[in-house]
Parts: C-alpha cells; structure tokens; sequence
C-alpha cells in the first residue's frame, strides 16, 4: 500500500457514507442529513467527492472503509486478558521527527531553567516536552529531578518509577528514585532503588549513585541500631541513640544537647558531681554504678596522654574550670586526678592510693 494522506482517508470516509445510504443502512429520514455530512467532509479536507472510488481502489486496494476496519480487527492479538490502556507502555505510541524536534526543544528549555534555579518553570518546560513524545524516558527522569529540586519529592518517585517502567535499563532513573524516596523518609526502598541502578552501570558505577547508596545504607543501619536502642533501653542507660544525628543534621543534635548538656553539646560534668565535698550523688551516683561506663572511665583515667589531649578541647576546657580545676595554662591534670569525685574512677574503691597495679597512679 503506498503512502495515505489525511485527504485519501477523508474520500474513504465519504465512500463509506455513500454506501451506507446505497445499502440502505441508514434511513431514509437522515439520507438527507448523510449528504450534508459528504459535503461538509469534502469542503474541510478539500477533495472531490466524487473521487472516493478511485481512491479507495489506488489505495486501498478497493476495500471499503469497514472492510480495513475489519480486517485490521481479524490480524490484530486477542484482547481477551489482556493488559488494559492504562498498562499500555507509551512506546507503542509513534511519534514523528517533528514533534521530536520541538519536545528536545522543550528540555533543553527545562535545563536551562534548572541551572537558574526556575524549578517550577522547568517542570512546565518538561512537562510540554513530555505531552509531545512520552516515549522518551529522559523527560519524565529530568521533571523528577526538577521535582525534588523543588521540594515535591512525591511526584518525583511518580516520574522516576515511570521511567523505570519506560526503560528498566535507564539508570539515571533509578539514582532519581533513591534520592526522592531518601528525602520523604524512605531509607530502605532508598537503599534499593541506589543498589538497582548500581547494578545497571555495572563495572563503571557513577560516584553519585555510589554516594547516594553508601548514604541510604548508612540511614537504615541507624534506624536498625536505634530500634535496637529504644527497645533494649532502661532506666540506667542515658540515651545513647541520642548522640547520632540523622544524615545532613549537625552532632549534639535533638535530644543530646538537653538537660545536662554543656558547652559545645559536651555534658555538664558540674551538675554530676555533689556539692562543696565533691562526693557522687544524684545521676553521678547512677553513673557510677553503671560497670561499663566505670571501665571505660578508668581507662580513661590510666592514660594522662589521652587525658591531656582532651582537655585540649575548648568545651572540656571550660567544664573544668567550672569545676575549679583550672589555671593559668589550662585544666591541672595533677588537681582533676586528685578531685575527690573521681576516686570511684581511678580504682572503684574511693581510695585513690590502693588501685590494683598502680593503674590510678597517673602522671602529671
């Protein structure tokens, strides 16, 4: 069959009107309003009327108009159990070099938009483009990026598992995916959606989406480890999920920098410690009886070194002098080992002197 113009289409349309009215399929009320309606056909296609069978012969081998339909319907797949619209994959939709032309247009547009920060501007731009070709999977995977630029983290996961959908191999997608689905709260489905497009690139991983896995992986072992946390806490341990930040928030964050926290989210050693006689009470006296922290603490205290180069920081600078234990060039290490609070520490038998194998006798 040679090539069919919109004008050849309209003849075999006026053709199969004015055999309905021969056959008598319509009646003869509306015969009438048939000739009208070959008229009207003729005059905004701008062909003759009465070329209809001469067309319908050239080109369309003479088979009337329901005949093609017909014949079309027999040729085509058994729609019985078959996928919906709705899951027809947009490939199957031709789209000519000229509207491919103005939607490449249309993102080149979009791009420019997103490198002035116009993210809205650019979902429009994208969203033109992809009006005009839907078949092309970087359209949908730019208008995600330009959702999440723009805080629509949702729409985004939208687009980028619709690209997937269009084109499973298309990485870039998936690198979308992880950073909309990050964003909303989603570590896990993030981590999976990073380890799919890893998968993709192969031997070559891109840096971003190695980074945005290693980050995602990161997020859901913590959300594991404070799980852990919350459901293994008692009242003797002092939050200890509460030092670690979520990704992208500062340390000292949420609850650490609370009651008890001092200078530069460091605890506030002052209020642990008694009163003029420096003896443990209130929550010191929790912490001394906890074995691990006291292990740790005298290890701690076996090792002036380590001892020194903390007091170095400029927050536990201050919180021993708020104890009384500065001086002229800074915390005495010879006064804070010898701090009658600290006696628990060096031996866990409040005497200072008697540490088994001289552990406690530090040198300043």
């Amino acid at each position: 069959m040679s090539s069919v113009s919109n004008q050849d289409v309209a003849l075999s349309i006026i053709g199969f009107l004015k055999q309905s009215v021969a056959d008598k399929t319509i009646a003869e009320d509306f015969v009438e309003s048939m000739d009208v309606a070959i008229d009207c056909i003729a005059d905004a296609f701008d062909v003759n009327k009465d070329d209809d069978k001469s067309v319908i012969e050239s080109k369309f081998h003479g088979k009337s108009l329901s005949e093609l339909i017909k014949a079309s319907i027999a040729s085509s797949p058994s729609t019985s159990g078959s996928k919906t619209d709705d899951d027809a994959k947009p490939s199957s939709i031709v789209v000519d070099d000229n509207t491919k032309e103005k939607a490449d247009k249309l993102k080149l547009e979009g791009n420019r938009l997103m490198g002035a920060k116009d993210y809205e501007a650019a979902i429009a731009k994208y969203t033109e483009a992809i009006g005009l070709d839907p078949t092309n999977v970087v359209y949908l995977s730019n208008r995600a990026a330009a959702y999440s630029s723009a805080q629509k983290h949702a729409q985004a996961v939208e687009d980028a598992e619709k690209a997937i959908k269009l084109n499973p191999d298309f990485s870039r997608a998936y690198s979308r995916l992880g950073l909309a689905q990050y964003a909303l709260g989603n570590a896990k489905e993030s981590m999976e959606a990073y380890k799919k497009g890893l998968e993709i690139e192969g031997d070559k991983p891109s840096d971003g989406m190695k980074k945005g896995y290693e980050t995602a992986k990161k997020r859901v072992e913590q959300d594991l480890e404070n799980s852990i946390s919350s459901s293994d806490k008692s009242g003797g341990n002092v939050g200890e999920s509460s030092s670690r930040s979520a990704p992208g928030g500062g340390a000292g964050s949420g609850t650490g920098s609370g009651a008890g926290a001092g200078a530069g989210g460091m605890p506030d050693f002052s209020s642990l410690f008694g009163g003029e006689s420096g003896g443990p009470s209130g929550l010191f006296a929790n912490l001394m009886s906890n074995p691990q922290l006291m292990q740790a603490a005298q290890s701690m205290m076996s090792n002036p070194g380590a001892m020194q180069e903390m007091f170095n920081n400029p927050a536990v600078r201050q919180m021993a002098e708020s104890l009384g234990l500065g001086g002229p060039n800074g915390p005495d290490l010879s006064d804070m080992m010898n701090h009658p609070a600290l006696n628990g520490f060096r031996g866990g038998r409040g005497n200072s002197d008697n540490n088994e194998g001289g552990e406690g006798n530090n040198e300043s």
